[in-house]
């Protein structure tokens, strides 16, 4: 059975699984935030190999709705956190006037290339990453693959001149599937720069016959379309919060870029192997340094709008 490994997970050709996971403090569950899974490991091997290594309990997130199924059999619990931004390389999401219009725009500041990710490649991604928009703020950690590895692929969208003023990294998720890991953006950059990036991607993936390109999650996306009678209790609790935390991650921002390309949105979940708890979801957060980012944007929010009360 064909099936889509998690977000930021990745295929290997070594007969072994590699966990990387750390642990939750107070609940002393593991979290699971990547894994380089074998090619021939059928959903069946994985579970019983997760439960083996985990005896205590686990949790990982970026689960598709085919694992989740899956994994809801054996007895674990899924919670909707958002949905993923799925392009058909075979598609025709470029050919949107909208999109095109940037491209047109875009393509005047420069060109994308792909990149080796050798030492020197990898030291002006870490310089990059502090040139960004958002590269003075608390950073998410353990959600995507932060540091580039010569596992993954990059590109960037570079000026004739040759200064990055984009760049994104891709990781294997199957011999045919790549998922989007970092995406970086120059602070002052001219627009349509990222358009332009994606499009270039999407056409080198499509020449060399791959399958589908996940641009990635855009968080809470699914929970806050619709009737919220049909969230679970704590998927209700989640969207309570989110709508008062939008100042900290601009997640409607995320989704009108990704959705520009005309995706198809694939469902993406928590998966427990225990019942989740508010405890679990507190910890998730302030491990994956959401709580971090949400007290700094608060505070420079609260500054904010004490320097205009002054004026």
């Amino acid at each position: 059975m064909h099936y889509h490994l998690p977000l930021s997970w990745i295929r290997t050709e070594a007969l072994c699984p590699v966990y990387r996971d750390i642990t939750l403090p107070l609940s002393g569950t593991r979290w699971i935030t990547y894994a380089d899974v074998p090619h021939h490991y059928s959903l069946d091997i994985l579970q019983e190999d997760l439960s083996a290594s985990f005896p205590d309990g686990y949790v990982f997130r970026g689960c598709t709705p085919e694992m989740g199924a899956y994994f809801v059999d054996q007895n674990c619990r899924t919670l909707r956190t958002g949905a993923e931004a799925v392009l058909d390389l075979q598609g025709s999401h470029l050919e949107r006037k909208t999109v095109q219009s940037s491209l047109m725009r875009g393509r005047k500041q420069g060109v994308v290339e792909e990149i080796e990710l050798t030492d020197g490649n990898m030291l002006r991604f870490e310089q990059f990453h502090a040139e960004t928009t958002h590269g003075g703020k608390p950073q998410l950690q353990h959600v995507f693959r932060g540091q580039p590895s010569r596992r993954c692929r990059a590109f960037v969208f570079r000026t004739f001149g040759g200064q990055w003023l984009g760049a994104m990294t891709l990781s294997p998720r199957g011999n045919l599937e790549m998922h989007t890991e970092l995406m970086l953006r120059r602070r002052n950059a001219p627009g349509d720069i990222m358009e332009c990036l994606v499009a270039g991607i999407f056409e080198t993936l499509r020449s060399e016959n791959m399958g589908e390109w996940s641009l990635g999650e855009v968080p809470f996306m699914t929970l806050t379309q619709g009737s919220t009678d049909l969230l679970t209790p704590m998927e209700q609790l989640m969207v309570g919060i989110v709508s008062r935390c939008k100042h900290a991650y601009d997640f409607e921002g995320l989704y009108r870029f990704k959705n520009k390309f005309s995706p198809k949105w694939r469902p993406i979940t928590l998966c427990v192997s225990e019942e989740p708890t508010t405890l679990l979801l507190t910890e998730l957060a302030v491990a994956m340094g959401f709580a971090g980012l949400l007290v700094h944007e608060s505070l420079d929010l609260l500054g904010q709008s004490i320097r205009f009360g002054f004026k």
